[in-house]
């Protein structure tokens, strides 16, 4: 099989590259999908993009100066990214709704880098290194096409973490919005709060009112469009716009109180309350960030986080609005152009972008038609550079502080959103808790790994302990079987005496495959018995408490003051693998299935009575897992009817339960079946009193469970004609031990068993004329 899919990977690779040439167009169009709309474009589209990206312009850029502080740069790097990644993203995006540039939880581990490396590298140049960093990975993942890890990081963590990190940019900023100076908020939360406490003596009033009266107005207009403006665009449009307008008038009132301020030895003012100040002109010009292989080394945990980070983000609101607008985006293309805005960005003075989800659904309400939108906020972001930068100097970070917190206030998932994972899954709940606590506690990229390395663990689990069950089924639909835990539903019923039907909902392989083994051979014993030669006491092990052990089992099973014995339960016949959940077998997991068989045919008896039919068949396998089951053989029978032809079920139930003769021919001849069935092999040297006294055990519960049987059979309504009620045919192929339904299989079990009965008897009465004629030949 691993030569096969070799050959397969060879003959694509092959392939791929004879059809390069030839294909050279469509990648072109693949990977700049602007090519493809900017034809369609048309007069309705640009207006609604143009609003769009205006609106969203105005919201990026008091977040973007915002955000810079949070990583704690100069505001001005929060502009540079803001107009790169959205620019980039017009041609190489496949979302029209997402807008990339600067984020809260981004710019917090920026914020953690820029701190650890502080005194060697300028806050400038960590921003160019991260951003270089990150964006290479993240194009190489989108050139690889590896956007399938994504998948391993669960939504959970990302709420999780999410909501810890906004929470801790919210407990950051406090202190600036309070107006408490020299508090270091790039120290554990508790120790910013402890020193904001400490030092609130010394906290600045008009700081304080900027930051209340900032942070009001921000909240009332939210409010009170929600209340009254629900489906009013100009009036959403007021809401959307809030930050902008909050900036704008905290900014003429900073510029009112600071007019007449004092003026230093050189020359510039002394401002009465703490503001932005300057902010360079202009675009930086092209820079190659500093950045080393050494220095990767040393800083790669916190350049894992932040790509970590940065795909989750982007892709999970990538893939939201997407659903939510009934498109489809390119996965693998989304990073590629991540990578590459991320990597162009670098050489900008930007640090590391990402999806944003507050603007992409500003853009989604603006009624966006295109990527182009994204053109026009970046646009918008250049000519603030240029022309309205000394506006900024008066910015007060009282009122930025206000920002941010309003702002990220919204990536805070409320605790219905962990209840309801503590309903679903407590798993699911322990994995958010764990991502949220130690992003709070320890630091971002503390939380996301945590928190998926938990989630591994999770599932890890979940694949070596996977649900097992019993099926059992239904009395009014005996062709449908149901798990155990459906019984309080249904009215169901046990498969036919001395069968029983297990399903495994999980791929065989290592980890769980002698779990599911001993799972089996547990549940055999608590509902059959015994059916080989019980061992002597001083023939058995020292070790050997394998009767306490059933014992416990049987009482968990049918309850502690249930007296059940071997006489009450059936001998095991047959043992049904439902293996429809079953996708992947490794060679362990084929070594368990056949140490499975054999455990369960010693069980049975086989080993010491060859002449006992038991037989281990299979339902529901799929194609890959059934070919490899049918190479090793598992799925051909290795008893007697192996070399018998299985005849139409009909006749079997006819002879066996109306013949008289031979069921008597069977009763006399079961003494000396094993001696038939060994060919004189190991009874020969056994002790001959003890076969005969087995022998005559064995007889009688033969004979018992032959007309359980044939009530079975009869129960099950088989044997009318070329096909039984169910859709099994009585004409089974002899290596028949694989079926599509659990209904197939015990009507296979069913037949297979009578008709190994008529053969044996057969045989048996046969062997018993050959000794009379011989008997009577001797002189």
């Amino acid at each position: 099989m691993a030569d096969q899919q070799l050959k397969e990977f060879g003959q694509s690779l092959v392939g791929w590259f004879k059809r390069f040439p030839s294909n050279i167009p469509r990648y072109t169009t693949e990977r700049l999908p602007i090519i493809k709309w900017l034809p369609k474009y048309n007069r309705p589209w640009a207006v609604r993009d143009i609003i769009a990206g205006v609106t969203v312009g105005l919201i990026v850029v008091p977040q973007g100066m915002s955000y810079a502080k949070v990583a704690g740069l100069p505001v001005q790097h929060g502009l540079y990214s803001a107009y790169i990644g959205a620019i980039f993203y017009c041609f190489m995006g496949t979302s029209k709704d997402l807008t990339i540039g600067p984020t809260a939880v981004i710019s917090l581990v920026t914020g953690e880098l820029v701190t650890e490396l502080a005194g060697r590298y300028t806050p400038g140049q960590v921003a160019a290194i991260s951003c270089l960093a990150v964006g290479a990975v993240i194009a190489i993942l989108g050139v690889l096409r590896l956007g399938i890890i994504l998948d391993f990081f669960p939504t959970t963590v990302l709420v999780g973490y999410t909501t810890g990190a906004a929470v801790t940019i919210m407990i950051q900023q406090v202190p600036k919005w309070l107006g408490v100076p020299n508090i270091n908020n790039r120290e554990p939360i508790y120790k910013i709060l402890i020193n904001m406490f400490k030092a609130f003596g010394t906290l600045s009033w008009l700081d304080l009112v900027f930051g209340l009266v900032s942070a009001f107005i921000l909240i009332a207009i939210g409010l009170a469009v929600d209340r009254w403006g629900r489906g009013r665009f100009s009036i959403q449009m007021i809401k959307i716009s809030r930050f902008f307008i909050v900036t704008v008038l905290a900014t003429v009132m900073s510029y009112v109180v600071n007019m007449n301020a004092p003026l230093d030895a050189n020359g510039d003012i002394i401002p009465r309350i703490s503001i932005v100040k300057k902010v360079p002109s202009g675009l930086p010009p092209p820079a190659v960030p500093d950045l080393t292989v050494s220095l990767l080394g040393e800083i790669a945990p916190k350049i894992l986080a932040i790509t970590l980070a940065t795909l989750l983000e982007h892709i999970a609101i990538a893939k939201a609005f997407a659903r939510r607008n009934r498109y489809q985006i390119d996965a693998n293309q989304e990073l590629l152009t991540l990578g590459l805005a991320n990597v162009t960005a670098s050489f900008f003075g930007a640090y590391t972008v990402t999806g944003s989800f507050s603007r992409s659904a500003v853009k989604f309400q603006c009624g966006v038609k295109s990527p182009f939108a994204g053109f026009v906020t970046g646009a918008l972001v250049i000519l603030a550079i240029f022309f309205l930068t000394p506006v900024f100097f008066y910015i007060p970070d009282a009122a930025l502080s206000a920002v941010i917190m309003v702002a990220v206030s919204t990536l805070v998932s409320p605790p219905s959103v962990f209840y309801q994972y503590f309903k679903i899954n407590l798993w699911d709940f322990l994995s958010a808790m764990v991502a949220l606590f130690v992003t709070i506690f320890v630091s971002v990229e503390a939380g996301i790994a945590a928190g998926v390395a938990f989630s591994v663990v999770v599932l890890l689990f979940r694949v070596a302990r996977p649900n097992f069950h019993i099926l059992r089924q239904l009395k009014d639909r005996p062709d449908v079987f149901v798990d155990e835990f459906a019984t309080k539903t249904f009215d169901t019923e046990p498969a036919p005496h001395g069968i029983l039907v297990f399903r495994i909902e999980e791929s065989t392989t290592f980890p769980n495959t002698e779990t599911f083994k001993m799972w089996v051979v547990d549940e055999v014993y608590k509902h059959t018995r015994f059916g080989g030669r019980v061992k002597k006491v001083s023939d058995r092990l020292w070790s050997d408490d394998l009767d306490v052990h059933i014992r416990g089992l049987r009482r968990i099973a049918h309850g502690p003051d249930s007296n059940i014995t071997d006489n009450d339960l059936p001998k095991l016949r047959a043992v049904i693998l439902d293996f429809s959940a079953v996708n992947n077998i490794d060679s362990t997991g084929l070594q368990g299935l056949f140490d499975l068989r054999e455990l369960l045919k010693d069980y049975a008896g086989v080993a010491d009575y060859p002449d006992t039919f038991f037989e281990v068949h299979f339902v529901g396998i799929q194609a890959n897992v059934l070919r490899i089951l049918e190479l090793s053989g598992i799925t051909r029978p290795v008893g007697p009817i192996a070399m018998q032809k299985v005849e139409p079920l009909e006749d079997i139930v006819v002879e066996t339960a109306s013949n008289g003769s031979e069921t008597s021919s069977s009763r006399d001849a079961y003494g000396s079946q094993d001696q038939i069935l060994s060919n004189g092999g190991d009874h020969a040297s056994r002790d001959q009193s003890e076969i005969d006294e087995s022998g005559a055990e064995h007889q009688k519960d033969e004979e018992h469970e032959l007309g359980d049987w044939n009530r079975e059979v009869n129960h099950a309504g088989l044997g009318s004609g070329s096909l039984s009620v169910y859709g099994a045919s009585p004409f089974l192929k002899e290596e028949g031990l694989v079926h599509l339904t659990v209904r197939d299989a015990i009507d296979a079990v069913l037949v297979r068993n009578a008709t190994w009965r008529r053969n044996i008897v057969k045989m048996m009465s046969e062997s018993s004329d050959e000794e009379e004629e011989r008997n009577k030949n001797k002189p």
